[in-house]
């Protein structure tokens, strides 16, 4: 009976036994379908977020290209970036459209030349020699966000003797009526020899009554060294009927250093004529010198770098600009800044008596209560029952300085992400693709900005923007490189560079002053826009040297509407401890036609 017993049990401890693994062996293949749906699930929203971002950048990507050869047929594809954002070129196409099967050939863009920045105009092929033999070519462009441009390219057998080679381009393509397109012309010399004094020819416009005014060239004349290129750019305001294509046909000449006078190849593009996007008769002006959008535009001031230091505030803050023709009231915004790190706990405001402590800057955008932080990472401008009211086509600038962080380590924040967001009666939009540092010890507060006075660092006399401008007047402008903190024991190196854009349409740039620098240059690029670059002579952040300022005068655009510009300030260099530079400031221009 004992035994009987016994075996009776053992086969109900099998049988729980049994159970339980196979329980056991279903939970777990449970889990792990459920595990594998949730892998899947994240694999699909990241790739839709993935192809959602590449989609963004290919629609605001915008370039031209311009495509031509030199003295020894040795080809150059210049691509003009216009967009907000870098351009990659991955490759280039060559088609030769005289032989009959028309070949094309590809070429890969070496690293070194893919990128071209906005706002400049690159040869994509400069470490590549590509001989190019007397034939007519399509020549394919390509970028890696697969944005196509195509331009057509005829070499003759005669290109390589003394001459001038020229292509045309009509920005934009499509016009509004009666606003400007901007003629640009790249003239290279083919020859083997300086030709003298090379302007553009007289235009021939088709149909001749679309123009309405028009512009001189810049620049007026031009020598060039054998290979040597230029670009001409001038303005015409045409008008017409919406649909109606305006043709612009012109050609450069100019003396050979041996005596002749040499003339390039008649050149030609179209733009055609459109209505405006509201299909009315009124025009919104283009009062932003990149897009119009009906939505609030944000512009930002930004330090860099921050730390640990005696009284130290950095200046933060957003110029919000109203781009319509009617006032738009602003009751929130906020600046964001937050490091990349799934467990980072970094303090980038100090909130260490349960708030930050602010000290808003001139021109005052509400009370001390107006600005708080509601988190360690973020700072906010709130008043829902004043809000702030900005005019039509106008900005205004929203200021505080406040104490940095530190973060929750020994190493420093090599970079912290930025973006803002607005509450407008436009409704709500944010913004990021910007950055800051925060160094783990003590360091200088770095930032640039306008100034009422050269080497102040009050807030009473630093601004982000300056309005109510008249057209074709002389501004002075002071712009001042700082170190934010008053230690004695911080400083920024010497050598580091103070970096002005002056936007395009400002002409007669001069540096009236350049106090703490030990040289200043001045830049003309063929956009008519200009680069101030200041190098500093000694330690800038020291008790006798807290700030190094740049001034000059500038003639203002002479408008017959209303408009707003950019100049864009940075710096580079490093602090006393080897910690980078990089401080903004987005200035606002307005331009009261």
């Amino acid at each position: 009976m004992t035994i009987s017993s016994f075996s009776s049990n053992s086969r109900r401890g099998i049988s729980s036994v049994v159970g339980a693994l196979i329980f056991t062996v279903l939970m777990i293949a449970g889990f792990s379908a459920m595990s594998l749906a949730l892998d899947s699930q994240s694999d699909i929203v990241n790739t839709q977020r993935v192809v959602s971002d590449i989609e963004l950048k290919k629609q605001q990507e915008q370039f031209g290209i311009a495509v031509f050869t030199d003295a020894n047929n040795i080809l150059n594809v210049s691509v003009d970036n216009k967009g907000q954002n870098p351009v990659e070129i991955s490759r280039v196409w060559i088609t030769n459209k005289t032989l009959a099967t028309q070949p094309a050939t590809p070429f890969s863009v070496n690293s070194n030349d893919a990128f071209v920045p906005t706002g400049f105009t690159s040869n994509v092929l400069s470490s590549q020699l590509l001989y190019m033999m007397p034939d007519t070519y399509d020549v394919k462009v390509i970028s890696t966000l697969g944005t196509v441009k195509i331009a057509e390219l005829t070499v003759g057998s005669g290109s390589s003797t003394n001459g001038l080679r020229a292509e045309l381009i009509t920005d934009p393509p499509d016009v509004i009526i009666g606003q400007n397109v901007t003629i640009a012309m790249v003239v290279t010399n083919t020859g083997s020899s300086t030709i003298e004094n090379v302007v553009p020819g007289s235009v021939t416009v088709s149909p001749s009554l679309a123009v309405l005014a028009s512009s001189s060239p810049i620049p007026a004349s031009v020598d060039l060294t054998p290979g040597e290129s230029v670009l001409f750019s001038w303005d015409y305001t045409i008008s017409g009927g919406s649909g109606d294509d305006v043709t612009f046909s012109s050609y450069a000449s100019g003396i050979d250093i041996d005596g002749p006078v040499v003339i390039s190849n008649t050149v030609s593009d179209v733009s055609t004529l459109r209505l405006p996007t509201d299909g009315g008769s009124t025009i919104n002006p283009d009062i932003v010198t990149d897009d119009l959008l009906a939505r609030p535009q944000l512009f930002f001031v930004i330090p860099s770098s921050q730390g640990e230091s005696e009284n130290a505030e950095a200046l933060w803050g957003i110029n919000v600009v109203n781009p319509i023709n009617a006032p738009m009231e602003v009751s929130k915004l906020i600046i964001t800044a937050f490091a990349p790190g799934a467990n980072a706990n970094n303090v980038i405001f100090d909130r260490s008596g349960g708030d930050c402590t602010f000290n808003p800057v001139s021109p005052t955008v509400g009370p001390d209560t107006d600005w708080s932080c509601p988190s360690e990472n973020a700072l906010m401008w709130q008043d829902n029952l004043n809000p702030i009211i900005i005019p039509a086509n106008s900005t205004r600038a929203f200021l505080t300085k406040v104490e940095p962080g530190k973060p929750t380590g020994n190493i420093g924040l090599e970079s912290i992400l930025v973006q803002g967001s607005v509450f407008t009666t436009l409704g709500s939009f944010g913004k990021s693709g910007y950055q800051s540092t925060m160094s783990s010890d003590t360091t200088s507060i770095v930032n640039v900005y306008l100034s009422n006075l050269a080497d102040s660092r009050s807030s009473s006399d630093i601004q982000s923007s300056r309005i109510g401008i008249s057209p074709d007047s002389i501004q002075t402008f002071n712009i001042v490189f700082a170190d934010m903190d008053s230690s004695s024991t911080t400083a920024i190196n010497s050598g580091a560079k103070l970096i002005i854009n002056v936007p395009k349409d400002w002409e007669d740039v001069t540096v009236t002053g350049n106090s703490g620098f030990v040289s200043t240059t001045v830049t003309e690029f063929g956009d008519t826009s200009h680069q101030i670059v200041g190098i500093t002579s000694d330690l800038l952040g020291s008790a006798t040297n807290p700030t190094d300022t740049i001034t000059f005068t500038a003639r203002a655009p002479n408008l017959t509407s209303d408009k707003l510009y950019v100049m864009y300030v940075l710096a580079q260099g490093t602090t006393l401890n080897g910690f980078s530079i990089g401080p903004l400031s987005e200035i606002i221009l307005k331009v009261d036609g």
